[in-house]
């Protein structure tokens, strides 16, 4: 007969670390996206949407400041007591990571600012370039890359992905993880709930009452059905909403916002100068909403007779405020941060041109930061610089590179100014095969194949021999 066990109920007392994210990690995360347009319309929808910021002009900024500095705040809430020489010394004070920018004297010519927005096909493709990937799965993923509809879903089966490049299931799903690890987040899912997931999990969700119910419990969530999940789910139906207030939080199309195809007028977020031999770096906070805390609303808290609720209500404003303020501070030094390390690795590109631009990973800039890949990808991405060589994407500054014969790294797009340059210079009546540019580069000490050669020729929208000898003739 065998052992029989015997269940016996108790208490215990266990230690773990587990990461919670908070509505104000939430929000530091998205302002690391935004570009300088897009921050202050945030910026001015908080103030309209919360009475205890308040806006400050330009020659009023300083005397709010040392008025709020003299004041002080003593009573019996943190919010009340607060230390506001610390506070608005790095909201309202000229600082070399924030600072607004006084218009330079050159003229910058309107045109600079016109810009084609980048395609979600462009923006997976350049992230694809500089993750590391064996020659098979890259080329699986390219093939899903450009199966990939305007709203980021995968168009096309697994089976449909095997049967046109004849490749393996567990190969192809290798593949489609690298692609669905890229920006945005949700990216190359085959349905909603694969979409939502991807991004629950991205998220630190991962075992949380909102990834059950996208997982299991998807059709309820759409009808908004809480009771009924709240049985099934057996808890109440007021963690069912707050699961499904955090579900609001991610996005049902990922790769909207890349959708538009007309051109836009853009306003650089950095400006990159020049002055002697070193560059200076300053945020373009010309124009955003400056904001500081209600007087009126601190001196309600302070007044006898206010009741409870109104008392919780300002300061859960309060506290709102200041996590909104200590964010976009946050974002202004690591968006300062990033540039700095740019710089740093790209002055001959400054100084020179598209030729001298230098290999450069994310990778790399994030652990010379000491933070996440993820961070530096967010804050490249949409956002723009004004430099010596014009205005440049930030994501521009990254590129993956070769090691030629002698051991120095070139990047890949000085690699494909080179095969431009020979293209340049071909005979038209004779213009050389990719296999020839191969072998002229590889004489010149850059290894570099016949394929990958066909590949930067086609990015660039260069024909090959055949048709640019066909083209000559019209």
């Amino acid at each position: 007969m065998g052992k029989r066990y015997q269940l016996r109920s108790g208490l215990g007392v266990n230690l773990s670390q587990r990461m919670t994210i908070t509505p104000a990690l939430l929000q530091n995360i998205k302002l690391l996206t935004l570009n300088r347009l897009e921050l202050s319309d945030l910026l001015s929808q908080e103030l309209a949407n919360n009475p205890v910021l308040e806006e400050v002009s330009e020659q009023d900024d300083l005397d709010v400041l040392d008025r709020q500095k003299a004041e002080g705040m003593n009573g019996e809430s943190d919010y009340e007591n607060f230390d506001y020489e610390y506070f608005f010394g790095e909201y309202l004070s000229a600082t070399p990571h924030s600072i607004g920018l006084e218009h330079p004297a050159e003229q910058i010519p309107v045109d600079f600012f016109l810009t084609a927005p980048s395609t979600l096909n462009d923006h997976l493709n350049w992230q694809l370039n500089l993750t590391e990937m064996s020659g098979q799965i890259r080329k699986i993923a390219e093939f899903i890359i450009g199966n990939i509809d305007e709203n980021g879903y995968l168009m096309v089966t697994v089976e449909e992905i095997s049967w046109a490049l004849q490749v393996s299931t567990d190969q192809i799903e290798e593949a489609l993880r690298g692609v669905q690890n890229l920006d945005p987040i949700g990216v190359g899912s085959r349905n909603l709930r694969e979409c939502l997931l991807l991004q629950i999990r991205s998220a630190d969700l991962g075992g949380s009452l909102a990834e059950s119910l996208v997982q299991e419990h998807l059709s309820l969530v759409q009808t908004k059905k809480f009771n009924e999940l709240a049985g099934v789910l057996n808890c109440s139906p007021e963690d069912v909403f707050l699961a499904v207030e955090k579900l609001k939080n991610f996005s049902p199309n990922p790769g909207a916002k890349y959708n538009s195809q007309r051109p836009h007028y853009i306003q650089p977020d950095i400006y990159i100068y020049k002055i002697d031999n070193d560059y200076q770096i300053l945020l373009n906070n010309d124009g955003l909403p400056k904001l500081c805390l209600s007087k009126s609303y601190r001196e309600l808290l302070r007044q006898k007779g206010i009741s409870k609720d109104a008392k919780t209500f300002v300061r859960e404003r309060f506290r709102a405020a200041m996590e909104l303020l200590q964010g976009v501070d946050q974002r202004d030094q690591t968006v300062y941060r990033v540039c700095k390390v740019i710089v740093g690795h790209q002055k001959d590109f400054l100084d020179h041109g598209r030729a001298s631009l230098k290999p450069l990973l994310i990778k790399d800039v994030a652990e010379e930061m000491g933070v996440h890949s993820s961070t530096v990808s967010r804050i490249v991405s949409n956002k723009y610089a004004y430099t010596p060589q014009g205005v440049v994407e930030l994501r521009k500054f990254f590129s993956s590179g070769v090691v030629n014969t002698c051991g120095r790294a070139m990047s890949v797009v000085q690699v494909k100014e080179k095969i431009k340059g020979i293209v340049a210079n071909e005979n038209n009546e004779s213009p050389f095969s990719d296999q020839r540019i191969s072998a002229l580069l590889n004489n010149r000490g850059i290894e570099i194949t016949r394929r990958t050669v066909s590949k930067y020729r086609h990015q660039m929208g260069i024909l090959d021999s055949r048709e640019r000898k066909i083209a000559v003739l019209f």
